[in-house]
């Protein structure tokens, strides 16, 4: 397969190009469309494009792909629409293919608007403890607007939970072990990043086997009050802190941080990552001169009959 005379590197895999049309690696569609390699990451996340895949995982698109992406630029420029609104404008990325994971099964909006009914919380209440605005909160509850993995986070902290701790079926345990099959899990970003509880016992610390695909990751940053140690098991993991830390972590890499700082991750190999990560959710200040160590408050025991301010 050639692309302007050049051959695309893993691009034969014994079927022909999507109606005969050549096909275009992701750096060459960014710049014919004039849209960013994130924002077609992005956008593919959100089932509004779906590119052809090599055998090594290589994205490459076609020329009904760029006519495409064109018009999901102009759509969310000069219409504002959201995803969903484009994907009910446009139609589906290509039909016939099936469509990849895209999230809980159950529905996250009625979800969180139970969550924060149950408490006696209003949007206001929500946005304060999260930094999210209430026009946005307000969308997700209603469906409107999808949820960045960076934003998932901020409001399991703010309902005093973890991401997993969103879905409606989820119940602390207080199993000592806790098999592979017993895992909480949640499946976010379309797929691309599946976070699972190692820990269902209420108490301070969290840990969290986080499987990303190429692809996946918390492309915003986020903060929330603890401190936080990754380590990865397999994979490379892209990771920044601050905007002003970016760390390249391999596998058997370890990387520690305050969770105060804002940061983003994001895997930016063709490979599965897998990473071990644990968090002490809420830390009691201490200077940063000091050399005592914070002691930490436990989070909810049973998330769905809190009344009280335990937000992040």
């Amino acid at each position: 397969m050639t692309d302007g005379g050049r051959r695309v590197p893993g691009a034969d895999d014994g079927r022909p190009p999507r109606d005969g049309q050549l096909l275009h690696p992701i750096g060459e569609a960014a710049r014919l469309t004039g849209v960013s390699r994130e924002n077609l990451r992005v956008w593919e996340r959100e089932r509004l494009i779906s590119p052809r895949r090599t055998p090594g995982g290589h994205r490459l698109y076609s020329g009904d792909d760029l006519r495409r992406l064109r018009e999901i630029a102009r759509l969310r420029r000069t219409e504002r629409l959201n995803a969903a609104a484009i994907r009910r404008e446009l139609g589906p990325a290509e039909a016939g293919l099936p469509e990849p994971p895209i999230g809980p099964a159950f529905d996250l909006g009625a979800r969180l608007r139970a969550m924060r009914t149950e408490r006696g919380w209003s949007l206001a209440d929500v946005a304060a403890r999260c930094g999210l605005s209430v026009s946005f909160l307000s969308a997700v509850e209603r469906g409107q607007s999808s949820i960045a993995v960076g934003n998932l986070f901020k409001l399991a902290d703010a309902y005093g939970t973890t991401v997993p701790g969103l879905s409606p079926d989820y119940r602390a345990d207080h199993r000592r072990v806790l098999h592979p099959q017993d895992r909480p899990r949640y499946v976010a970003a379309a797929g691309r990043v599946v976070i699972e509880d190692l820990i269902t016992r209420p108490g301070a610390l969290e840990a969290q086997r986080i499987e990303i695909h190429p692809g996946g990751g918390a492309e915003e940053p986020y903060a929330h009050p603890g401190e936080e140690i990754i380590y990865v098991l397999s994979g490379q993991l892209t990771f920044w802190i601050e905007e002003a830390e970016r760390y390249l972590l391999e596998a058997g890499d370890s990387l520690f941080f305050g969770s105060t700082q804002p940061h983003r991750w994001w895997n930016e190999s063709e490979m599965t990552t897998t990473v071990l990560w644990i968090n002490v959710p809420v830390v009691e200040g201490t200077g940063d001169d000091s050399d005592r160590r914070a002691s930490a408050r436990w989070r909810l025991a049973d998330h769905t009959h809190d009344k009280g301010d335990h937000g992040g």
